[in-house]
């Protein structure tokens, strides 16, 4: 939900209470890094631009970035679904662990950290009717930054067993046998997971905005759709947006449940950010 608006109200209790704190945190001569995690149409471009137009106000040097802008191409993607066949993680074009360039983008927050250049590629979803592509230019970022922001779904998602992936799905309502009746196939994912987790050791500070229920990810991530087929005149149909978000609910809700983030924020079926909570 890109283009929505934070009232007064909830800039006052949610942007100004995180960016106190990442200032506090800021060391000078380092670069701090800042995790943004949360399901699908939660907000996280929105939260992003508040916080760096918010900390550039404050003379910091901001540069932030989507996990999403690291997928592969669509010619790699196609042939994980070729490899996998049956698995409905991976017959969706892109979003699993497992679709992203893990290592570039491990070496992009590395070179990120040490104040070196670094740069950051471009990913048009639009492409290939809403599957996406990479695209050949890519933006370069040079000096040392003060902090370096990376939102996405699964930032930060840790490592963890089937039966316990069973068992957070049962406890949320997340119908994990309606997407792998066989439940063999999320093991696939599960094993995808075990390469992000050098990445997240990266990050300084991770921030979740965590919605009350597992249905308005569906219906915000249909919103989203709607804007991008408006503007770019290619996108998901109302059908293909379902297929696409629920094979993210159980990894999702491994995020909700698992991460302990050092702030969570709370969203209503409105899109109210209306609860923060800080871990210390």
């Amino acid at each position: 939900m890109g283009e929505r608006n934070f009232t007064k109200e909830e800039e006052k209790k949610i942007i100004v209470p995180i960016v106190k704190r990442l200032s506090k945190l800021h060391r000078n001569g380092t670069t701090t890094m800042v995790g943004i995690q949360g399901g699908q149409g939660t907000g996280k471009t929105t939260i992003v631009q508040f916080l760096e137009r918010q900390l550039k106000k404050k003379g910091f040097k901001v540069q932030s970035f989507s996990i999403d802008d690291f997928y592969k191409t669509w010619k790699d993607r196609k042939e994980l679904q070729q490899k996998y066949p049956s698995n409905p993680f991976y017959q969706i074009s892109r979003g699993l662990p497992g679709t992203h360039r893990v290592k570039f983008l491990l070496e992009t927050l590395q070179r990120a950290k040490v104040g070196k250049e670094f740069e950051i590629p471009f990913f048009d979803k639009s492409r290939y009717d809403g599957k996406g592509d990479v695209l050949k230019k890519t933006k370069k970022v040079k000096g040392r930054h003060d902090f370096v922001i990376l939102e996405g779904w699964c930032v930060g998602m840790p490592e963890v067993s089937s039966q316990k992936l069973m068992e957070i799905c049962r406890k949320n309502g997340v119908d994990i046998k309606k997407l792998d009746p066989t439940l063999r196939e999320h093991k696939v994912v599960l094993d995808f997971v075990k390469e992000y987790q050098p990445i997240w050791k990266m990050l300084d500070y991770v921030v979740m905005l965590k919605a009350d229920s597992p249905d308005v990810h569906k219906k915000w991530r249909l919103l989203q759709e709607q804007k991008l087929k408006a503007k770019k005149g290619q996108g998901m149909s109302k059908q293909e947006v379902h297929a696409f978000v629920e094979p993210f609910l159980p990894f999702t809700y491994v995020c909700y449940d698992l991460l302990k983030p050092d702030v969570k924020v709370l969203i209503d079926e409105k899109h109210n950010f209306y609860s923060i909570m800080f871990s210390k």
